[in-house]
Formats: structure tokens, C-alpha cells, sequence
């Protein structure tokens, strides 16, 4: 007796997990189809990527100069600090 009301038990517990699955099969049949369709867009625009990639390094570029004028700037402050003999 106690086994079949474990059996009985158990049975919706299995249907909910089945369910369960199947949503999580969807969602990454989803997926799976937006990746799709971003890679076809990505390989229908071929100067897509190479523009990005140009992109990238012009912010690389402008990072760095911006660095090196605010190190210039900071040393610019120094001197002028020392000039007007401040402690600020």
C-alpha cells in the first residue's frame, strides 16, 4: 500500500519536472534561433566586423591620448605648484 502512494506521489512530481524540461527545451530552441539570426546579420554585412574592429581601435586610440594629456596636465599642475610655492 505504501508503495503505491508513493508511486502515486511521485507521478505528478515527474510530470511538473517534464514540463519543467520542456520550457527549458523551448527557451533554448529560442535561442538557438536568435543566434541564428544574429550570425546571418553579422555575415550578410562582411564591413560589419572590420568596422567594429576599426571602431575599437579608434577608442583604444583616443583612451590612450587622453591618458597622456592628463598625465601632461598633471605634471603642468605640479609645476605650477611649485612655481607659486603652494601646498595645495
Amino acid at each position: 500500500m505504501a508503495n503505491s502512494n508513493t508511486k502515486s506521489l511521485e507521478a505528478p512530481k515527474i510530470q511538473e519536472l517534464i514540463g519543467k524540461l520542456e520550457e527549458i527545451q523551448l527557451g533554448f530552441k529560442q535561442n538557438l534561433v536568435n543566434l541564428h539570426q544574429k550570425l546571418e546579420t553579422i555575415d550578410s554585412k562582411p564591413g560589419l566586423l572590420s568596422s567594429i574592429e576599426g571602431l575599437k581601435k579608434d577608442a583604444e586610440t583616443r583612451a590612450n591620448d587622453l591618458e597622456n594629456e592628463i598625465k601632461q596636465l598633471r605634471e603642468e599642475l605640479k609645476s605650477i605648484k611649485e612655481l607659486l610655492d603652494l601646498n595645495l
